[in-house]
């Protein structure tokens, strides 16, 4: 019979900055409109599997918290976990690491280190290798993985652990990476996600100031977007769970932790008509009255999904419109149209729900002339809310291996972001799409009809307030930005 490995897990966002640290985004707060913090949901399912699996897990959110490494430590002394998960952001990976470098010297070596994360995805082996102080890193979904792994199941049997076999007299052991990319295939078998572990206080609406959670709904994504890693990591087949499954958790959310504001993510909420409806229906026969966005494709909605939506309590639906040029669209892979996006918006405002349109800038066919259509279009499309991103060359992504292949970057990958680029494309540099975005932003922000309309539709004094200060805020760091 196997014997566990860990008795006490400890899952962390580490103390290096305030990112959106899901596998897909991986953002920089600040960076974006909508600067809201979301929860940690991932490691907060990671800790319900192992809590089930009869392991004592804690999860700490430091950049949510506003602390450093010195709270990180003190965290380590006074928890004393045998396991430590660290969860990975390409822009902070460096930093990231140091966090299993500060458990082993203060839990000693016997203290497992492991790391999660789209950056394990492409450079797991690259990880492992320069960094001692990791000793397991995990790739693909890792909730059942994670499970066996606590059972203490041979590492050579399980898929999506990367790992050494030991020390040898050269070196520190060979580094495996086991074959086979684990995915959940029935997503109603996981537990909810354990929000009673996490300081939900910290994660806010940035429009009422009240609790707001992420559940999701459903996985993987059929797009091959070459900027995109959510294929990569979760399948290109779309799994859901189960309308009573969301449900349970809306319910819980509502009824134990007191939150009635949420995020659906996954790129394909809108993806399977029936699901949506019949989840929408079923939050109105119960009563619910919650308050929710989510994210779409624009290929994905029509009147009938979108009213049921709104009943719902549906208020905001977020789609990649990504560029203004249907060139550009097809070869980064979209697989959607101009038109779409100009109909997915329209079904939106015919029934009350607001738009969030997400352009990505600075893929190797960028020119001038394209980006100039982009925010035309960004104008011609009108929504509430809008961000320019530029293209982030993400480990493990056809983006990226395009970057290294053609020699694109002209800045080290750690010091980019969506808001200053680490590659040019073919005609523009690095510096000019950085410059750009930031004038455009500055452009539609400061329309007053937009101005006007934005603070027309708040719905409260509150809500008002908090927009004047979202914007200054906004404002202030395009000004600023250098």
């Amino acid at each position: 019979m196997s014997v566990p490995r860990f008795r006490r897990a400890l899952l962390v966002n580490p103390p290096t900055g305030l990112f959106r640290r899901d596998d897909r985004c991986q953002c920089k707060v600040e960076d974006q409109t909508v600067q809201i913090t979301f929860p940690p949901i991932e490691l907060a399912l990671l800790a319900a599997v192992l809590r089930r699996a009869g392991a004592e897990p804690f999860v700490r959110d430091y950049p949510a918290r506003g602390e450093g490494w010195a709270r990180y430590v003190a965290d380590l002394k006074a928890l004393e976990p045998d396991f430590v998960l660290v969860n990975v952001v390409t822009a902070t990976a460096a930093g990231d690491f140091q966090a299993c470098a500060a458990a082993k010297e203060t839990l000693g070596p016997k203290a497992m280190t492991a790391a999660k994360g789209e950056y394990m995805e492409a450079l797991g082996v690259e990880a492992l290798r320069d960094h001692p102080e990791v000793d397991v890193g995990f790739h693909g979904e890792v909730e059942r993985v994670i499970e066996k792994f606590h059972r203490g199941e041979a590492l050579a049997t399980l898929p999506g652990v990367i790992y050494r076999d030991g020390a040898a007299a050269d070196g520190p052991g060979r580094i495996h990476r086991n074959p086979g990319h684990p995915v959940v295939d029935n997503l109603d078998e996981l537990p909810y996600p354990a929000r009673d572990l996490l300081e939900n206080e910290l994660y806010r609406s940035p429009e009422s100031g009240r609790p707001l959670t992420v559940i999701h709904g459903n996985r993987g994504c059929p797009a091959h977007c070459i900027f995109c890693p959510a294929g990569v990591i979760s399948g290109f087949s779309v799994r859901y769970r189960s309308p009573a499954n969301v449900l349970g958790e809306i319910e819980e959310c509502v009824e134990r932790f007191g939150i009635d504001e949420f995020l659906f993510h996954g790129d394909t909420f809108t993806l399977n008509k029936s699901w949506t409806i019949e989840l929408c229906e079923r939050i109105v026969e119960r009563g619910l009255k919650i308050r929710w966005g989510c994210n779409s494709r624009v290929d994905t909605l029509d009147d009938e999904r979108a009213a049921a939506m709104k009943r719902a309590g549906c208020w905001v639906v977020a789609f990649g419109v990504e560029t203004g040029n249907q060139d550009l669209l097809d070869r980064m892979k979209k697989a959607a149209t101009l038109a779409d996006a100009e109909r997915a918006v329209a079904v939106c405002k015919r029934h009350g729900l607001r738009t969030h349109a997400f352009f990505v800038i600075g893929l190797p066919w960028e020119t001038e002339a394209t980006l100039a259509q982009t925010l035309d279009f960004a104008r011609k499309l009108d929504t509430d809310f809008f961000d320019f991103n530029i293209a982030y060359p993400l480990p493990g992504t056809e983006f990226y291996e395009m970057a290294v292949a053609e020699n694109l970057f002209e800045a080290p990958p750690e010091t980019g972001g969506y808001a200053r680029a680490a590659v040019g494309s073919y005609e523009l540099s690095a510096e000019r799409l950085t410059e750009w975005r930031r004038q455009a932003l500055l452009a539609m922000y400061l329309r007053p009809g937009y101005i006007a309309r934005t603070l027309l539709k708040s719905r409260s004094p509150r809500v008002t307030a908090n927009y004047v200060r979202a914007g200054a805020r906004r404002l202030r760091q395009l000004l600023t930005a250098s």
